[in-house]
């Protein structure tokens, strides 16, 4: 004779920030890009590329943290519609977490993709939370990416598993090595469903992680690079 009653305050799921009207294909959820890149070394003083970028997640979320930009203060929440809840601590809540970003913290972030569509949407899902300034967007090749040699964090996303040919995804894989080679400041953080990654792209990790995106499990490829001259 007990009974539970649960109410769902959200709606739609938290991993949703609200800024991602169009995606591309397969992009990763919001929180796995965050985790991403509080895993790696990465911070605002160190150049930040992402050359299969996608609806632009990673890279928007790295922005996200950095410029202290709250998760989900693009969104709405079921409980806004609550008739016991108080509009005006909302708004005010909303209003500190504004009040709190670090609107003038500059970043040198570098988004590209081969598809001009995925750099189209990855542009206006960064212009809805005013990142357009803060992340350059241009399409090119893996192949044709010219990156400065200054100790820069690279954090992607390759294609993988059902979307492309798996000729193809080695294909991609070796050209991310050559990548690496050619940067060898770099610190390179790599998330496939690829089991075969580190030996098309020529190197051992130094340290890899398992984890699921979706129902999909992944593996997140992580080469350190030295750490930045001071």
């Amino acid at each position: 004779d007990i009974a539970e009653i649960t109410m769902d305050t959200s709606g739609d799921g938290l991993h949703k920030r609200g800024y991602r009207e169009v995606n591309y294909k397969a992009p990763l959820s919001e929180t796995i890009a965050a985790s991403l890149v509080k895993l790696s070394f990465w911070n605002k003083d160190r150049v930040l590329a992402d050359p299969f970028c996608g609806s632009g997640t990673i890279l928007i979320e790295a922005a996200m943290i950095e410029k202290n930009i709250a998760p989900g203060l693009m969104r709405d929440f079921d409980f806004e519609n609550f008739k016991f809840l108080n509009p005006e601590i909302f708004k005010e809540e909303k209003k500190k977490c504004y009040g709190e970003i670090k609107y003038d913290e500059k970043l040198e972030i570098l988004a590209s993709d081969v598809s001009h569509k995925a750099i189209q949407i990855a542009r206006t899902n960064a212009e809805i939370l005013g990142l357009d300034e803060d992340i350059s967007f241009f399409q090119k090749d893996i192949r044709d990416l010219d990156l400065p040699d200054d100790y820069g964090v690279l954090i992607t996303n390759p294609p993988y598993g059902e979307r492309i040919g798996k000729e193809d995804v080695d294909e991609l894989n070796r050209e991310l090595g050559k990548l690496a080679k050619s940067l060898d400041t770099w610190s390179f953080y790599i998330i496939t469903g690829n089991e075969n990654f580190e030996k098309n792209f020529g190197k051992r990790a130094d340290r890899n992680r398992k984890l699921y995106n979706g129902r999909l499990k992944t593996y997140y490829y992580q080469y350190y690079g030295p750490k930045p001259k001071r």
